[in-house]
């Protein structure tokens, strides 16, 4: 793996414990979408999920810049907006139902970066998942040109699950 690579993951990790270490003074979100970039996007993402063919490079445009990247779990899985909408038109073309819940349970930004905690909830062929994710965006001329995520899939055999996970 490329030391790029490996601070991204990083990063997402440094996040992540951030985001849920006890004692650091981060306030839970309100209940209500807060005003920043990342949240503002993910309200539309979740809008044109109900739309179909509502994922075009025009509409991922608007947000991301031109190169703009997505990581997960330490991986580049898409690079720039032509790859944003086909991966996206790929998951809706799938069917179901799949959310990120905003407002976040937690956001806060520094510097270029936008950092988060959420959850992503779907229904697919009668089968609920939930998962947790943090991680951050990176802003470039007031846009996004990154997001990088880690994610754990909450099990509800194994203990609760989050308060907004969808049960059936």
């Amino acid at each position: 793996m490329n030391n790029a690579g490996f601070g991204r993951r990083s990063a997402a990790w440094v996040a992540c414990a951030l985001l849920v270490a006890p004692g650091l003074g981060l306030a839970a979100t309100a209940r209500e979408p807060s005003g920043d970039f990342l949240s503002r996007f993910f309200v539309w993402w979740n809008e044109t999920y109900k739309v179909p063919g509502g994922y075009t490079e025009a509409g991922f445009a608007r947000w991301f810049t031109p190169d703009a990247t997505l990581v997960l779990e330490g991986k580049e899985i898409i690079c720039g907006v032509d790859g944003w909408a086909k991966h996206f038109q790929r998951i809706q073309s799938g069917g179901g139902q799949v959310e990120i819940v905003v407002p976040f349970k937690r956001v806060f930004k520094q510097g270029d970066r936008i950092y988060t905690y959420h959850v992503i909830r779907s229904r697919r062929d009668g089968v609920v998942s939930c998962s947790l994710a943090a991680g951050h965006a990176e802003m470039r001329g007031g846009k996004i040109s990154t997001i990088v995520l880690v994610r754990a899939t909450l099990d509800p055999a194994k203990g609760p699950l989050d308060p907004d996970c969808w049960t059936q």
